[in-house]
């Protein structure tokens, strides 16, 4: 796994159709596996936990969350200490045979980098787990410039990695000081930040959302051929 910026992953599971109370409106439970610091966690404490899998009953405990059919999404930050342990251990437990039986669609959004050694890890966790849709997330920021898409290609048409435009630092700071997430923050622009820079970062979470909600209509899309098909 790369060790640079981009040394996390995030593994996702959606919530299967079934008749529960619907969640409120960007509801999800999150997992950070992150031992050393806890970001996801430090900066979203309501709705994250901070695990570890170094033992048999913390993984256990965890992954039994994780399938949890409560129509709510899971999010798992995954950082390079845990990062191959627990992929195998998704295997050893029978993990994605288990979110497939319980209608849960698992996706894990892996950061590219232009590197080698990212790139081997992206093939070596696509061969790993094949059933399993596994998405580059090309973040500009990350990659700065650098044409990397080649170096990630990808066979169903819902993987087609997902383009992150650049935050700019003069909104990067607004970002960071507020307590708001992206998606708080796009719904209603705080009167703390000057309203130029609120428009702006706005239309930063429009693009990003845009890259989501096509990888969404992507996967619906794939999955009625499939119906279709068969």
């Amino acid at each position: 796994m790369p060790t640079s910026h981009s040394d996390r992953v995030l593994a996702g599971l959606g919530a299967p159709p079934r008749r529960l109370p619907a969640p409120r409106w960007g509801a999800v439970s999150a997992f950070d596996l992150n031992p050393d610091d806890f970001p996801l966690a430090a900066s979203r404490p309501a709705v994250t936990a901070q695990c570890e899998i170094a033992t048999t009953p913390a993984a256990v405990a965890m992954f039994d969350q994780l399938v949890v059919n409560d129509g709510v999404p899971k999010v798992v930050d995954i950082g390079e200490a845990w990062y191959w342990r627990f992929f195998s251990l998704c295997e050893e437990v029978g993990f994605v045979e288990e979110t497939r039986r319980r209608g849960f669609e698992l996706v894990i959004l892996f950061p590219a980098e232009a590197n080698a050694a990212a790139s081997l890890a992206y093939d070596k966790l696509r061969r790993q787990l094949s059933r399993v849709l596994v998405v580059a997330v090309l973040n500009e920021a990350i990659l700065q410039g650098r044409k990397v898409r080649d170096h990630y290609p990808f066979v169903r048409s819902a993987a087609v990695p997902l383009q992150i435009p650049t935050l700019p630092p003069a909104l990067k700071i607004h970002a960071q000081r507020s307590a708001l997430t992206f998606t708080e923050f796009h719904a209603k622009l705080p009167m703390s930040v000057p309203m130029g820079h609120a428009y702006e970062l706005r239309s930063w979470t429009k693009r990003a959302f845009l890259e989501f909600r096509e990888f969404e209509l992507r996967l619906l899309l794939e999955k009625l051929q499939q119906s279709l098909r068969g």
